[in-house]
């Protein structure tokens, strides 16, 4: 088993969205509807409580944060306290926004999913600066990631409920090409969960419900596999002035009979990350 620390001492419901802005770490616990933040190493944590359900965040270039609420976009700023709901989504009855994180060109990409894990009527969608909406492609019943490759030429997306990661080609507009399947989970009982990409090009996806990070070479073989004390791992970003800590999430929702259910971990992965693209609105 892989030494863990623990960033802080609050146990998530459902904890999601790991973010680097190269001082301070973000985490969301979803059901609980917060956005947390700490400076790290030492630092209090700060909660900015938010009016439904959050799936994701992002930075912005202005500051503060871009939000994927249930059907909404919002800016949030922590140390404000204040959420700006600024673009609501047309997402079906029964349906919520999901995980999300913005590419080299300032764009926020995020997902939705059926609540109920069931149907494929979710869609992958884009937001630029100007809060345009583009629907990506849509047929997902539980989108997450997204991650790009170094070069931004390749675009990460993971269907949980099918053991899915799929790559696409992405032009500099924006523009996704045709996808194939990069890894498939489906001869395994764990769903593969949140991605983020190395400085190699390597790609880190946890599995929720394995209780492992699993790091994927570009062609898709399998480099190493990572063993945490939890579960649920949900997602992983690098921190750290040299970007070489790994902050994984995780999640209790359902039963974990880990003591670090739910919470931040904190682990060498003898790898370095990329710097966090910021949105562009």
């Amino acid at each position: 088993m892989t030494d863990v620390t623990v960033l802080s001492d609050i146990p998530c419901e459902l904890g999601e969205s790991a973010l680097w802005d190269g001082s301070r770490f973000y985490w969301v616990d979803i059901l609980s509807r917060r956005i947390y933040a700490k400076a790290w190493p030492a630092g209090p944590v700060l909660t900015l409580p938010v009016p439904d359900l959050v799936g994701s965040v992002a930075l912005r270039a202005g500051g503060g944060l871009v939000a994927a609420l249930r059907d909404a976009i919002a800016f949030c700023d922590v140390d404000a306290g204040t959420v700006e709901v600024v673009r609501a989504i047309d997402t079906p009855p029964g349906t919520r926004l999901n995980d999300g994180a913005v590419d080299p060109s300032g764009a926020f990409w995020f997902g939705s999913m059926d609540m109920e894990e069931k149907e494929p009527c979710g869609s992958f969608y884009r937001l630029d600066p100007a809060l345009t909406v583009t629907r990506a492609f849509g047929g997902i019943i539980c989108s997450n990631g997204p991650a790009w490759s170094p070069d931004g030429a390749t675009i990460y997306h993971v269907d949980s409920t099918v053991r899915l990661i799929r790559s696409y080609p992405v032009s500099p507009s924006g523009t996704l090409g045709e996808g194939r399947v990069f890894v498939s989970d489906e001869e395994h009982e764990w769903f593969p969960d949140g991605v983020t990409v190395d400085a190699e090009g390597f790609v880190w996806n946890c599995k929720f419900g394995g209780g492992r990070i699993v790091r994927y070479a570009p062609d898709g073989t399998v480099d190493r596999v990572i063993p945490v004390p939890v579960a649920k791992p949900t997602r992983c970003a690098f921190l750290g002035p040299d970007l070489d800590v790994l902050a994984v999430t995780s999640a209790r929702v359902g039963g974990d009979p880990s003591p670090l259910a739910g919470q931040v971990l904190l682990l060498d992965p003898g790898a370095r990350g990329l710097p966090t693209p910021h949105f562009g609105g």
